[in-house]
């Protein structure tokens, strides 16, 4: 659960997206026919308009709040976790549901939001902050994935396919190392015609980057298959590595989304909120109100 301190910082900020840039923010819709609701307050702002100013609080408080509503659009953020096999190394589990939980405590605000796992099970679509502890518990509570399926390429064009969510504008949040032999491709052409923006969070440990030279046994999270490897093959698996991301990225680029790299480091697992928040501040999707 992320701390209070966290959550007075994370007010700050917005989820970057082209999808919820147009379709939602701090202001009142004034589309023809368009009903809006009220949905949060924040600390009044420079350039706000003073008709959206909330006097009754100020009353009772001394203190300006303005008043933010949201039309009444098929908007939503999907969060979807990766927790296969592969994700057990180098604390990358934990730090991407550290991740999650920073991101869906961000969209409560903004748009109704839902939680999706690699193995098709999904939360409750959420709005409002009064509802961010269900969806943090089913995040804390997402069971590992034992068996090889459904490795990212998969389980992305089944969520894209999923009848879970309905279609239309929307963000999904992908937080996974993409481990998969299977090129990314189809995922990314499902994402697209589900008409989806798209986010690609990519965790590695320091240990998927820089294992260290000399005599190791290699064991493939996925399939559990061992094999014994020296220093040369440790130098081959950093260069596969590196062409892995690069084409990862560029495939994902090319789409038209989003990709940013999230570097695990092998620290107390007390101070992962704060590297975490910090890496998506430094990668663009979480952006100063």
């Amino acid at each position: 659960m992320i701390s209070p301190r966290s959550r007075v910082l994370l007010d700050r900020y917005a989820l970057a997206s082209r999808a919820l840039s147009r379709e939602s923010g701090e202001r009142l819709a004034t589309e023809t026919g368009q009903s809006v609701e009220f949905h949060d307050f924040r600390p009044y702002q420079p350039g706000d308009e003073l008709r959206y100013v909330d006097w009754k609080v100020y009353a009772r408080t001394g203190r300006l709040y303005t008043r933010l509503y949201q039309a009444e659009r098929n908007i939503a953020v999907h969060i979807v976790l990766d927790t296969s096999p592969s994700m057990a190394l180098g604390k990358k589990a934990v730090f991407a549901r550290i991740v999650a939980e920073l991101l869906a405590y961000v969209a409560q605000r903004d748009a109704l939001s839902q939680v999706h796992l690699f193995s098709g099970q999904h939360s409750q679509p959420t709005h409002g902050r009064a509802q961010i502890s269900s969806a943090w518990s089913f995040i804390e509570d997402a069971p590992p994935l034992k068996g090889a399926e459904p490795r990212p390429t998969v389980a992305l064009k089944d969520f894209a396919l999923s009848s879970s969510f309905p279609a239309g504008t929307g963000l999904a949040i992908i937080i996974s190392d993409l481990f998969d032999e299977a090129p990314l491709q189809p995922a990314l052409v499902a994402l697209k015609a589900r008409g989806l923006d798209a986010s690609f969070l990519q965790l590695l440990s320091a240990d998927d980057l820089e294992p260290q030279e000399g005599q190791l046994e290699l064991i493939d999270a996925e399939t559990n298959v061992k094999l014994l490897v020296g220093p040369e093959e440790v130098r081959a698996y950093r260069q596969t590595v590196q062409r892995f991301m690069e084409r990862s990225r560029a495939a994902i680029l090319r789409a038209g989304f989003r990709h940013a790299l999230l570097k695990v480091n092998n620290e107390d697992e007390a101070d992962l909120e704060r590297q975490a928040f910090a890496a998506l501040i430094r990668a663009g999707i979480l952006q100063k109100r």
